[in-house]
């Protein structure tokens, strides 16, 4: 059985196709797209994953391969698990080649297919996440990030700010969102490719009547 995120005649585009499988204790993944195929499959232990949880990242090898692991928050698509595969192969001679991947699976949708294909016993297709025009965003926030969450108005008002204003901007790598002192606000810091860039806050004003609170950012 092939869940909705998968093959089934869409167009790969520029995303990589994750063929897992999983047993009792291992998870295997393998990548393709356009341009690369893996070497072969890279084995998980499921410890590996509660570890990950628990540190929200993580480093393991296997063969001759090693993936670096990270799990991410974010507001518009929620807890992304981020792999940084480095594939390498035996080339001869004593030496080896191999090339660097980096594929963005939604985490709470790659549990459920570790189960369904445990469950079936099937390999399971999944296509990665399409990456975004505008600059990455982390949060990196904890308090302030979970209020607004639990706020299904603060989620919105939240959601629409950094849509219009910070996945629009041009130049950026990556944007790292933190607690700030006032409630349900924020401190961002941008990472461009020449290093930092643009910091300041996301505001929420108004905060006494939240149906009218509004987010502004302050630089």
């Amino acid at each position: 059985m092939l869940s909705p995120l998968l093959l089934g005649g869409h167009e790969m585009n520029n995303r990589t196709m994750i063929k897992l499988s999983a047993s009792e204790d291992c998870i295997t993944l393998r990548t393709f797209s356009k341009e690369y195929h893996s070497p072969q499959g890279f084995v998980f232990l499921e410890k590996d994953l509660l570890e990950l949880e628990e540190k929200g990242y993580m480093t393991v090898s296997d063969i001759r391969s090693f993936a670096k692991l990270s799990l991410k928050k974010t507001m518009e698509q929620g807890d992304i698990l981020e792999i940084f595969f480095t594939w390498l192969s035996d080339a001869g001679g004593g030496k080896v080649s191999g090339r660097t991947e980096t594929v963005r699976l939604s985490y709470e949708k790659f549990k459920a297919f570790i189960k369904e294909s445990r469950d079936s016993g099937t390999q399971i297709r999944v296509l990665s996440l399409e990456e975004h025009s505008g600059p990455k965003i982390e949060f990196q926030s904890r308090q302030n990030l979970k209020a607004v969450a639990e706020r299904k108005i603060l989620r919105k008002k939240l959601g629409k700010f950094l849509g219009s204003h910070f996945l629009r901007w041009q130049g950026g790598r990556q944007i790292t969102v933190y607690d700030d002192s006032t409630p349900y606000s924020f401190f961002f810091q941008e990472q461009t490719p020449y290093g930092s860039g643009m910091c300041g806050g996301v505001i929420l004003h108004g905060r006494e009547n939240l149906e009218k609170a509004y987010y502004g950012i302050h630089t």
